[in-house]
């Protein structure tokens, strides 16, 4: 089976300018055709301090990037965030299960969602938060959308080496101190 990604055009954006904008820029554009992603958002995570910020976002209205957020104790935090591992629900109760505002996912038009851990040595780096409409992640889109993981490893190893401090999956927008966002 091919990759849905082209190794030679990914190697292209890695060694130009904004690599880890460009490179989140082509996940997105496949996670999308390939997984239906209706909404985006992508968090990194410092697990020292127990926080999370969103470094990227379709809906910059609903799910602005910025400010950092205490990580707490619940399905998501031990599904995702404690147990690495991708996490999918295809109706609105598996959202409601995981997440706080799942009133405000279901508005917004969405009831299906998926989340796509960075694990980099054994440490969670980012996750790549996917939502769509109800019964979008079903196995076989499920599969589909981590056939793109190691891309959106490669992004979050991007935004998160040594120089790019501050610097988010949105060109132009930065986050300064603790999580005001700049540009």
């Amino acid at each position: 089976m091919s990759l849905p990604y082209d190794p030679q055009e990914i190697s292209r954006l890695v060694a130009g300018p904004k690599p880890a904008v460009m490179v989140f820029d082509y996940l997105r554009a496949g996670l999308k055709r390939d997984a239906a992603c209706g909404l985006l958002t992508a968090l990194v995570y410092d697990m020292p301090s127990m926080r999370s910020c969103r470094v990227f976002s379709d809906d910059l209205d609903a799910y602005p990037v910025g400010n950092y957020k205490r990580l707490m104790a619940g399905p998501y935090f031990e599904k995702v965030v404690m147990g690495k591992a991708p996490f999918a629900t295809t109706g609105i109760e598996g959202v409601a299960e995981l997440f706080f505002d799942w009133r405000k996912i279901q508005e917004l038009g969405f009831e299906s969602s998926l989340n796509i851990p960075a694990v980099v040595d054994g440490e969670l780096i980012g996750t790549a938060n996917l939502l769509a409409s109800k019964g979008t992640y079903t196995p076989m889109t499920v599969a589909r959308a981590l056939r793109w993981q190691p891309v959106i490893t490669l992004a979050f190893l991007l935004l998160t080496r040594p120089g790019a401090e501050g610097e988010t999956f949105h060109d132009g927008l930065r986050i300064a101190g603790e999580g005001k966002v700049e540009g």
